[in-house]
């Protein structure tokens, strides 16, 4: 365990929100920790209200601006180390461990792949990645490192024209030989948190999926998957709703619900961003930059 220096969250109080007391909000919008937990917190002085300490019975203001400075903590164990599959001035890809955690968030600040990339070396200070894998995916990550580069490659995300290839283990040999998984996607409540999985009312997502072997005799698939639209978890989900979930996912199971308590960063599956295709934002070349998973060479075709 590492610990850190503790982190300033900030938010602001919408126009819905005005009139709660600052304890009411915080229990309501940041479920991780319960009602007694946040009245200790207000009291103490971490939580702040436009830069003053506060009661938890102060009523909000829309508009205001919100602090809680939570203390340095010991950050769960993670793999660090990564690879640097293409770099120039511009742009940075690596491939990322399974189980390192892209951007901040939950109990990880210090020990995520971006925080790591800023301080391997000084060009690269600046950098930010423009999409995410979970935590469990190990892979090809893209990061612009300057402003413009991050803006451009940022567009062609939202307009979806980068082309993004993921292998997986899944289970099971039942796959047709290619598919189109068009399952919506949605949040619902998972615990303290909410999650995203299959929902007949959740957005449109597609992954198309190809698969490219299978093991009889351990009853799972090796599956190409090219997730087309974006959503959180979405080939996992994918694959779960079409029968085959992936090998050693606690979290998606059959029909792409969640069949446990498990988390979405909890790992144990298999699934590796393994080609990543893009347009550079100086040359306006296309890009085709591949990372093969250390577990494809134990994969059994039979």
């Amino acid at each position: 365990m590492s610990t850190n220096e503790g982190y300033v969250y900030r938010d602001r109080v919408r126009a819905a929100d005005a009139g709660a007391s600052v304890l009411d909000y915080h229990v309501a919008r940041y479920r991780h920790s319960d009602a007694e937990t946040w009245r200790r917190s207000i009291e103490c002085g971490r939580v702040r209200v436009n830069g003053r300490s506060v009661s938890p019975a102060e009523r909000l203001r829309s508009g205001d601006q919100l602090e809680f400075h939570r203390p340095p903590w010991s950050e769960p164990e993670a793999p660090l180390a990564f690879e640097v599959v293409f770099e120039d001035e511009q742009v940075l890809v690596v491939a990322k461990p399974a189980g390192l955690q892209v951007l901040p968030a939950g109990p990880f600040l210090e020990r995520t792949l971006s925080s790591q990339v800023r301080a391997s070396d000084p060009g690269r200070a600046t950098s930010a990645p423009v999409h995410r894998l979970g935590r469990g995916t190990s892979g090809l990550v893209l990061f612009g490192k300057t402003p413009l580069a991050r803006a451009f490659l940022s567009h062609q995300f939202r307009e979806r024209t980068p082309r993004k290839t993921y292998l997986a283990i899944a289970a099971g040999c039942g796959l047709p030989g290619s598919c189109v998984a068009r399952h919506r996607i949605g949040r619902v409540p998972h615990g303290p948190l909410h999650i995203h999985c299959a929902k007949s009312d959740g957005k449109t997502s597609v992954t198309r999926l190809r698969v490219l072997a299978r093991d009889r005799v351990a009853q799972r698939s090796l599956v190409a998957a090219q997730p087309i639209t974006g959503r959180p978890d979405q080939i996992r989900i994918h694959l779960a709703a079409c029968g085959a979930p992936l090998a050693g996912d606690r979290l998606f199971g059959f029909g792409g619900v969640p069949v446990s308590d498990a988390r979405p960063g909890d790992g144990g599956y298999l699934l590796h961003a393994a080609s990543l295709r893009f347009e550079h934002p100086a040359t306006r070349r296309r890009l085709k930059l591949r990372s093969l998973p250390a577990w494809l060479p134990g994969f059994r075709r039979a």
